[in-house]
């Protein structure tokens, strides 16, 4: 049986690398960990206004064979635990994209739908948790992240980054998640 969209939840679908903790390319170790300033806050701050906060990322570093889903699966407890030990809020759930078309590991190394800029990560997760993606929103610094979001049907904020150019559908362009949150927060008043 489908939810009825009254019953829908709300999310904050998050990028990982460059919005949650600091983005030192294909960071898996957790001696590497880095939460970045005022995420914790910022967090705490979306949980209060009643949204789910969901993680998804592309780990392709897993295709090419830099690491393994076992290193992802545990530099994400650590990234929640990081967070929740400076006061912040426990992440709802994380979903992962460890694919990559020219990946060298070869069970990895497909075209998938669920590598952003294709929406399936924040679609299993709206099935999962009975979310309303046009009630939500996604936090990313790329515009892949802002792209997966709108072919979701989800508001995107983007993290200025060294990425490229903004999305030109983004509706905002932040500095931070924190400087995020009063826009999200407003939003979803309306």
């Amino acid at each position: 049986m489908v939810p009825q969209a009254n019953n829908l939840r709300r999310a904050v679908f998050l990028d990982r690398d460059g919005v949650l903790n600091a983005d030192k390319g294909y960071v898996f170790k957790v001696s590497d960990l880095m939460v970045l300033d005022g995420v914790p806050a910022a967090l705490k701050k979306l949980k209060a206004a009643g949204f789910l906060l969901i993680v998804v990322t592309n780990q392709s570093g897993v295709a090419r064979g830099l690491y393994t889903t076992s290193d992802v699966e545990r530099f994400h407890v650590a990234l929640t635990d990081a967070i929740e030990a400076k006061a912040g809020p426990h992440i709802d759930d994380y979903f992962y994209c460890p694919h990559h078309e020219s990946g060298s590991t070869a069970e990895f190394a497909i075209k998938c739908d669920c590598r952003k800029p294709e929406p399936g990560m924040l679609l299993a997760a709206a099935k999962k948790h009975g979310i309303d993606l046009s009630r939500s929103f996604i936090v990313g610094d790329k515009a892949d992240d802002i792209e997966a979001g709108l072919r979701a049907g989800v508001t995107g904020i983007q993290v200025q980054s060294s990425y490229g150019s903004p999305h030109p559908r983004a509706v905002q362009v932040v500095k931070s998640l924190a400087e995020a949150v009063p826009h999200i927060c407003k939003a979803q008043e309306v």
